[in-house]
């Protein structure tokens, strides 16, 4: 009968068998140790990337909440814009206008520009109807080019009985 190789006495596992078991054991530690390290690296890298990103939110809130449209309600910064608006505008060249196209013959009493700054009211007494008139001409050929005499009255309790005028204009420059 021939031989079935049955062997019931475990053989002892040889050295070779032994030493890569061994090595598979150490590569596994040293991989698990590596794979540990650069967790940790990826966890710190994660937590100075959130660090970095809060600091540009911060820093981005601050510029939006420090521009001049963010500080006031939309009112209030209409108002504001209009106001440095009308601040800009050459005031003193208009003024300035005015009194060269006023001459001798005319006094001015006010000037009232509207809350806009794009239409005046002017007041004043001239000597007589046709210097008011000259003045408003003057005024047309100047920076106020819709200058109109809205109204004129004779001072009849003055005995030089002078014109008190009133004169609307529109300014294009504003």
């Amino acid at each position: 009968m021939r031989d079935p190789g049955l062997d019931f006495q475990p053989r002892r596992p040889g050295l070779l068998a032994l030493a890569l078991f061994a090595a598979g054991l150490l590569l596994a530690a040293d991989a698990w140790h590596e794979a540990a390290a650069l967790r940790e690296q990826l966890n710190d890298a994660e937590l100075r990337l959130a660090q970095v990103e809060r600091r540009a939110e911060r820093g981005e809130q601050k510029r939006r909440d420090g521009r001049p449209e963010n500080l006031f309600s939309g009112e209030d910064n209409k108002s504001i814009q209009s106001a440095v608006a009308a601040i800009r505008r050459d005031w003193e060249g208009l003024y300035r206008a005015i009194d060269q196209a006023a001459g001798k013959d005319v006094a001015l009493l006010a000037v009232r520009p509207d809350s806009a700054g794009k239409a005046l009211q002017i007041s004043g007494e001239a000597r007589n109807l046709g210097a008011a008139l000259a003045f408003v001409d003057a005024l047309r050929q100047g920076p106020l080019g819709q200058a109109v005499l809205q109204s004129h009255q004779i001072k009849q309790n003055d005995p030089e009985r002078p014109i008190v005028f009133e004169i609307a204009a529109a300014w294009p420059g504003a």
